[in-house]
């Protein structure tokens, strides 16, 4: 006579107490981490930025070694400033020549672009809108007035916050705005006065 076979033991699930446990831990972890990667995440957007802004200025170094001057394609002076070369450089001087691999944005503006312009006069004082530069709070005020043009990067639709985050990548906090909405010091420049948002622009060199 065969043996009965043995009884197979019940399977114990979690109880409720216990699910509700274990989704709280869950929920504070989720609370303790997720500020961390979404600072992260923006952390890498303006580290981007930044490259990508010494890309374009390693770039337009390579082009003057080479014609000893910024203009156009061939390496001609440009007269008119309204012609595409000038009003984007990045795209129709360095990408179209070779001496950008890729179009230059960045993931922190809506529109990125290099723009050449004429130099302002000495005595100007630089404001977030005009094309004139500190770099030290001395006299003369505008340092960016020794050459004929300055070459630029125009950040269109920054937040403030990715702004003073670009700052201090590239130039560190003793140029900094203090946490305010306004900066016209060092190579980086913005005036959101009165916004969230706004344009920055980003000296790259003047000759």
């Amino acid at each position: 006579m065969k043996s009965p076979a043995p009884r197979p033991r019940p399977v114990r699930g979690f109880t409720l107490v216990e699910m509700i446990g274990v989704l709280a831990i869950i929920a504070i972890l989720a609370s303790l981490l997720l500020p961390r990667i979404f600072s992260a995440i923006n952390d890498a957007r303006v580290t981007s930025a930044a490259l990508a802004v010494n890309s374009v200025r390693s770039a337009a170094m390579t082009y003057f070694g080479k014609f000893g001057r910024f203009g156009d394609l061939n390496g001609a002076s440009i007269t008119d400033l309204t012609v595409p070369a000038a009003t984007n450089w990045a795209q129709e001087v360095l990408l179209r020549g070779g001496f950008l691999e890729k179009p230059f944005e960045t993931k922190i503006s809506d529109g990125a672009f290099l723009y050449l312009t004429n130099c302002l006069t000495a005595g100007t004082d630089p404001t977030g809108a005009n094309d004139a530069y500190d770099f030290d709070s001395l006299p003369p005020v505008n340092n960016a007035s020794g050459g004929r043009y300055v070459l630029q990067a125009v950040l269109d639709n920054v937040s403030l916050e990715d702004a003073r985050e670009l700052n201090r990548k590239l130039e560190g906090d003793a140029l900094g705005d203090g946490g305010g909405a306004v900066d016209n010091k060092g190579q980086v420049k913005y005036n959101f006065t009165g916004a969230q948002s706004g344009t920055v622009k980003v000296y790259i060199a003047h000759r």
